[in-house]
């Protein structure tokens, strides 16, 4: 029996049930708006850390807002006692039932829904939450493809108190990262874990891990090895395949380290795929009269042989595809599979040696004028696509004395802004330092120094790590204005000085004069000395925060 009315509710029927009660679907009286009411039982409310879980989940819910997670619309205690709160109706089906209904999903589609899926997961971690119960039952779809992550009954926030675990370990065993399944502390790369196992499943239409006990499965998430995707779903490109056992690697340091990575990795598979696309239907063509002809593309080779080299590049990842896929196919697909090879190779060397006699092959100065033309587009997987298919072989080219129509100098300067980019991409990742290939002597300190500053800002010194920064900038505006990287390096220093605004400038400030007064050795006064003037250079001509700004530097005074 389900209650007639919650607040300004008016309950139509149970549309749902879990752990934490149960969710019908209610109309607001006075606005006939549709929402998804969830209840939390009188007798869960007396079981001990129950309402607190309920209670945390509305504070996560209040805490986000994305398109792709469900809104908060408000909460309350109803007249006979029920704990409630109402959120955003989804009218569609879970993702486990859509999987259900189509046994596995098109990797295209895949990535389309992890992109959303990254896109949520990432508002949440930015919030400090991380939720701890992805999985395909948590995910509504709507009618229109939309993607909405619910149910943040067992979230925890960042640094908070962790909630008194009922029954042992929180979470849903099929989805669970080792470390959850060890009971310890989750990390936003927990969900990372999961995310990884809900592209599994909608790729092969089965979980990483089956068992028939939990205890089992418990045990296959920290010490069992899964098949590999591509085994149910051999279409995927490689990429997709190597992004998802990377999320699922049982050593956390070892996955992507946040959401955004992932979607910047999900944009390169699909704008690699599209760039193999492209390559194919260029390189391929009708002349009049029914003969095929090679045009060249971005990536391709301006000397007699090209048609050779793009073909051996085609061969090449046939076979490395190839080879991926008999380690879990039988004896007989190999060897049909080993003589389809043969035969398109030997095609493809034919069609390859015909085209390297072809005319009007693309001369150095068209190809760079569409790679300047790509680099003036958005930044992403296209940009190191050009480097690596263009100007690399462009520059060793010219390094080595070849003759060209281009100025070295040119080519220079954009592969130096594509591998600017790149150094971005990396900044909090972990990575192996040192000096890159390519990068000159100065490109790579003012990289470090970069670095050093994104170190400081993750080691919670805002104040300090904006002072780094700015002092970069200025040298960036000296040595190389107009770069790509002094106009990101802006922008951060604009970002991050804007996050330490108002009251969080002025909390930075009595922080540093609270530390400054209770102080007593030197050499700690010497280094608060340098803290404080580092804030007072940021702050100081800042009129809403005079009073703070005069007190420090009275403080100061004094000890002089």
């Amino acid at each position: 029996m389900h209650p007639e009315r919650l607040g300004p509710w008016q309950i139509e029927r149970r549309i749902g049930a879990g752990g934490m009660g149960n969710v019908y679907l209610g109309v607001h009286a006075e606005t006939g708006e549709r929402a998804a009411v969830k209840v939390l039982p009188a007798s869960m409310a007396r079981e001990e850390g129950f309402e607190q879980r309920f209670s945390r989940e509305i504070a996560a819910l209040r805490k986000l807002s994305h398109r792709n997670i469900v809104s908060l619309y408000g909460d309350g205690v109803s007249d006979e006692g029920l704990l409630y709160y109402a959120m955003e109706y989804v009218d569609g089906v879970t993702l486990t039932a859509d999987i259900q209904s189509r046994r596995r999903l098109p990797w295209r589609e895949v990535v389309e829904r992890t992109q959303q899926l990254a896109g949520a997961l990432k508002a949440a971690h930015d919030a400090g939450i991380v939720h701890r119960d992805l999985k395909p039952g948590n995910l509504m779809v709507a009618a229109d493809g939309q993607l909405k992550l619910t149910d943040f009954g067992v979230a925890s926030v960042f640094a908070a108190e962790r909630l008194t675990r009922i029954g042992g370990i929180v979470g849903t065993a099929d989805y669970m990262s080792p470390e959850q399944a060890r009971g310890q502390r989750c990390t936003p790369r927990s969900d990372l874990y999961a995310l990884g196992a809900v592209m599994y499943t909608m790729l092969t239409g089965r979980p990483p891990f089956t068992g028939e006990t939990t205890a089992e499965l418990l045990r296959k998430q920290q010490f069992g090895q899964f098949d590999l995707p591509s085994r149910y779903a051999p279409d995927m490109p490689a990429g997709l395949e190597e992004l998802v056992c990377q999320l699922l690697e049982k050593d956390p340091g070892r996955r992507p380290p946040d959401a955004l990575v992932v979607l910047r990795r999900l944009e390169q598979v699909l704008a690699k795929a599209e760039f193999v696309e492209r390559q194919l239907e260029s390189e391929t063509v009708v002349r009049p009269g029914g003969a095929v002809a090679g045009v060249a593309g971005v990536g391709g080779v301006g000397a007699a042989g090209a048609g050779v080299a793009g073909t051996a590049t085609t061969v090449r990842n046939l076979l490395r595809a190839e080879n991926q896929r008999r380690r879990s196919g039988g004896v007989s697909a190999v060897l049909d599979n080993t003589w389809v090879l043969l035969c398109l190779l030997g095609l493809l060397i034919g069609f390859g040696w015909w085209m390297s006699g072809r005319r009007n092959v693309p001369t150095d100065a068209a190809r760079l004028g569409e790679a300047e033309r790509i680099l003036r587009g958005e930044p992403g997987s296209a940009w190191l696509s050009v480097r690596d298919d263009v100007l690399k072989p462009l520059q060793e080219r010219l390094s080595a004395g070849g003759v060209s129509d281009v100025d070295s100098e040119r080519v220079r300067e954009l592969r130096r802004q594509v591998d600017d980019y790149e150094f971005v991409r990396s900044l909090g990742q972990e990575q192996e330092r040192g000096v890159e290939s390519g990068v000159s002597a100065v490109d790579d300190e003012l990289r470090r120094l970069i670095r050093r500053a994104y170190v400081m800002r993750e080691s919670g010194d805002g104040a300090g790590a904006v002072a780094e920064l700015a002092a970069v900038l200025r040298i960036l505006e000296r040595l190389r204005g107009g770069s790509y990287l002094q106009q990101h390096v802006a922008e951060t220093v604009a970002g991050w000085e804007s996050e330490l605004d108002g009251r969080g400038a002025e909390l930075v400030l009595r922080e540093l004069l609270r530390q400054w007064v209770a102080s007593g050795e030197e050499s700690e006064k010497r280094q608060l000395r340098g803290a404080l003037e580092a804030a007072l250079k940021l702050y100081g001509g800042r009129l809403e925060l005079a009073e703070i700004v005069s007190e420090v530097r009275a403080a100061m005074g004094g000890e002089e």
